[in-house]
């Protein structure tokens, strides 16, 4: 495709998005002034659906059951009031469709949809292929994904050395042996936890580190850039790749990758039926949590001291706190800890959160803290249940969170993407004034966004 059409296109769909938000935001406006009581009704009724389904889940028995029931009647009524009845509420909803296919028109037009990014030269520095390749393999992680793929066998026709692991083997130890023995590249396929593990070894030992995402979420090889679908192309990493360095974070000495969480979510973990009964598990559990929060004391952003809190969350470097890159961090080089604590307080209060957070304004809802430093603190005065990279953990209080920067060496495939999805989140403003100039401005005024 040549330059001109390449950039034809970019236009052509920056004028939809334009076009398509600009219907949306009409279709809404036009909506609401035209029946302004039965959407000002939806509305109340959307919050109080919300309010009732809080109660549910943090209720018992009868009364949660009860909550339950409102709850979905204040939906169904809301609804009604929305669309039921007048022709103004199916505009507000194909306005709402509008808004959402402006969305993927903005993304290509910016340059941020997947094909653009992965044409992006690859970050890092280019390393030849490992000497001595070692991958260690949990074959049970991410229900058997490692087995299903056939990724020993992708392995050992790459010259991988390849050794299993699960219950019953210190994979701890395995990663050992396998530097001891002179690997010069140790990869792991398994969970965030597996991960974490492989990455204090090698780490310690100045090797590199292949990260190959097998488990259930794999939240580390997503803010590293890799296709988390495809765990065969991430032994490519073996070749001829990229190298980065990156954070590693570490409480009371050991090493985590993506977040440690205490309080409610901390306490929950711990329970045997959670991996085979998350929701259910959560659920029995939450109104006891609420009523009763887990004693954690810490020095809060604004050095006064806080003890009531529901949530602590401590991640190694700090997550976009944004719906549209909720669960990623823009960087893992930033040499800081990302610390958020929230108290959950009524149905109003938390209602309000989410509100707040829908709108991208979740850092001014009342009980919720977010900040970033090198070194955090959290004290109990027993045991303190965590989940650390998703594993039940009890912490020796005080919990002592430290990050050393720059200690860990990943190689990447040079197919990869190799950046976070988060980093490429643009501030709205930005990517509005952007689109405006790819809509209507020659080629030469375009402007990159600024990556995070």
């Amino acid at each position: 495709m040549s330059t001109t059409s390449f950039a034809a296109r970019r236009r052509l769909a920056a004028i939809g998005a334009l076009a398509a938000a600009g219907a949306g935001v009409f279709a809404l406006l036009w909506g609401f002034t035209e029946s302004p009581f039965a959407i000002l009704i939806a509305m109340i009724l959307f919050v109080g659906a919300f309010g009732f389904g809080w109660v549910a889940l943090t209720r018992r028995d009868a009364d949660r059951r009860r909550s339950a029931w409102i709850a979905g009647v204040l939906f169904a009524g809301a609804l009604i009031a929305a669309v039921g009845g007048h022709s103004e509420g199916w505009v507000i909803v194909l306005g709402g469709v509008s808004v959402a296919v402006s969305l993927p028109l903005g993304r290509y037009a910016l340059g941020r949809d997947r094909r653009s990014l992965a044409a992006l030269p690859p970050p890092g520095v280019a390393v030849p292929a490992a000497s001595k390749p070692v991958l260690l393999i949990n074959p049970r992680s991410g229900d058997g994904k490692a087995e299903r793929v056939g990724l020993v066998e992708a392995a050992r026709s790459r010259g991988i050395e390849c050794h299993e692991f699960g219950p019953g083997i210190d994979l701890r130890q395995l990663a050992q042996d396998a530097v001891t023995a002179g690997a010069d590249v140790v990869g792991v396929a398994g969970g965030d936890g597996s991960q974490a593990i492989v990455a204090d070894v090698v780490s310690r030992a100045g090797c590199q580190m292949v990260c190959v995402p097998v488990g259930t979420r794999n939240h580390f090889a997503m803010d590293l850039g890799l296709d988390r679908a495809d765990p065969v192309a991430a032994l490519e990493a073996f070749g001829d790749a990229r190298l980065k360095t990156v954070d590693l974070a570490r409480v009371n000495g050991q090493a985590f990758l993506n977040n440690v969480s205490m309080g409610v979510y901390g306490s929950v973990v711990q329970s045997a039926s959670y991996r085979e009964r998350k929701v259910e598990t959560a659920m029995e559990k939450l109104p006891t949590l609420l009523e009763n929060p887990p004693d954690l004391r810490f020095m809060g952003p604004d050095g006064e001291p806080h003890t009531t809190v529901h949530i602590v969350h401590v991640s190694n470097n700090p997550y976009l706190l944004d719906v549209r890159g909720a669960g990623g961090r823009p960087s893992l080089r930033t040499g800081e800890l990302g610390i958020v604590t929230a108290e959950l307080g009524g149905p109003a209060a938390v209602t309000d959160m989410f509100a707040r957070a829908a709108v991208g304004l979740l850092s001014s809802a009342s009980g919720f803290n977010s900040w970033t430093a090198d070194r955090f603190e959290v004290d109990a005065d027993g045991l303190i249940e965590a989940g650390i990279d998703g594993e039940a953990i009890e912490l020796t209080p005080p919990a002592v969170f430290t990050i050393e920067p720059g200690v860990l060496q990943v190689r990447i495939p040079t197919t990869a993407i190799g950046r976070s999805p988060a980093a490429f989140v643009p501030e709205v403003r930005h990517a509005a004034a952007e689109l405006v100039r790819r809509a209507f401005l020659p080629t030469d005024h375009w402007q990159p966004l600024p990556r995070r």
